[in-house]
């Protein structure tokens, strides 16, 4: 009997100590000291969860360029996906300016950067697309283009230089443009100044439809010109570049519309170009706008190399053109006009409204000016 008990005894405190180690822990002191805080349900909520419509990294990086969205915000969406959604182009692409670019004095133009990123930061859905002007890294200059139109989105994944080794969404944009289509307001002007980080920055503000797509990537090789004054070697072109077989020597095209550029089979760049006296001519954009019935797209296993052209009115189309990095120095210059006809480098350089630096680069190179019938 005695012994029976002794068991019952242990037994019990075995399940004394297990009791003890599945209870509540004690309070802390500091919970003690610190009552507990009672909130109100209403003011609980979830953290938002990160996609592609909600990246915090994108987020904060808008905050830089004065742009808190509330809403889905797109950072270089793919082209097949913009290709869905892409709809109407809501700006001209070839017809004649009726509103031109101006620099404004900063403090208007400060009051209007603030009233368009305002505006932006509720838009429901913002396209952001980051890049470069000039596909040869040591001739490129970071761009960032945001906008609230996909089509517009679509259009310049394709003609924007892609940098896939830059993806840090904080990378310093010395060209910042903004887009606002969805507005009865209209402005095209520019300033250039010493952002918050310390480095020169060029923003441009484009506002409602008159402005053309040719003329925001004038007005992007524009600025690009100007943050480039102290390096004046580097020569931004509004112009477009045709290239040999061997890509040794190249041609400069001014004046070209879509319809000549659909027929050229040496097209290395369109819209513009980078030309340097020691590394030669790069392309500023990487696509172009041919005419859509000239538009093939090759068929591929690899949907990273399908292309995603995009229709920007009923005969003309934006489309991505795969081309050297660099090519050789031009040979020849060309202005297509009404006649045919060689010219001197100073006729040439007044006939593109062109700097003394494209003269004497000119010269330098001993490169043929001509006249050719469009």
């Amino acid at each position: 009997m005695m012994m029976s008990l002794r068991r019952l005894a242990v037994a019990s405190s075995r399940r004394m100590s297990v009791r003890a180690f599945s209870s509540v822990p004690t309070p802390s002191v500091a919970s003690l000291i610190e009552p507990e805080m009672k909130i109100s349900s209403q003011y609980i909520g979830d953290f938002p969860e990160q996609n592609e419509a909600n990246n915090f990294e994108v987020n904060w990086s808008l905050a830089d360029d004065d742009i808190t969205p509330r809403h889905n915000c797109y950072r270089n969406r793919s082209l097949a996906t913009l290709a869905q959604v892409s709809g109407t182009f809501p700006l001209p692409v070839e017809a004649p300016a009726t509103i031109t670019l101006e620099e404004a004095h900063p403090a208007a133009f400060l009051d209007l950067w603030n009233e368009v990123t305002e505006e932006f930061s509720h838009v429901s859905d913002l396209y952001v697309h980051d890049g470069a002007v000039g596909a040869l890294a040591a001739l490129r200059t970071q761009i960032r283009v945001i906008s609230d139109s996909p089509a517009l989105a679509h259009a310049l994944s394709n003609l924007i230089v892609a940098v896939p080794t830059i993806k840090n969404p904080h990378t310093p944009r010395p060209i910042l443009v903004v887009v606002q289509t969805a507005t009865d307001k209209s402005s095209f002007s520019y300033n250039i100044d010493v952002n918050e980080d310390g480095f020169e920055q060029a923003k441009i503000v484009v506002r409602g439809s008159q402005v053309s797509l040719g003329q925001i990537q004038d007005a992007i090789l524009k600025v690009k010109a100007q943050l480039d004054a102290e390096t004046p070697a580097n020569l931004a072109l509004a112009c477009d570049v045709l290239t040999t077989a061997d890509r040794a020597s190249s041609t400069l095209v001014f004046n070209a519309s879509a319809a000549w550029r659909s027929k050229q089979t040496g097209l290395h760049a369109a819209h513009g170009a980078i030309w340097h006296p020691e590394h030669g001519v790069t392309g500023a954009f990487e696509g172009a706008v041919v005419a859509t019935a000239s538009v093939a797209p090759k068929a591929t296993a690899l949907k990273r190399h399908k292309a995603y052209p995009l229709a920007v009115t009923k005969e003309l189309s934006v489309v991505r053109v795969p081309a050297a990095t660099v090519v050789g120095h031009p040979a020849t210059a060309v202005v297509l006009d009404k006649a045919d006809k060689e010219v001197s480098v100073a006729e040439f350089v007044k006939l593109v409204n062109g700097t003394e630096a494209l003269a004497a680069a000119l010269e330098a190179h001993k490169t043929k000016c001509l006249v050719k019938k469009a």
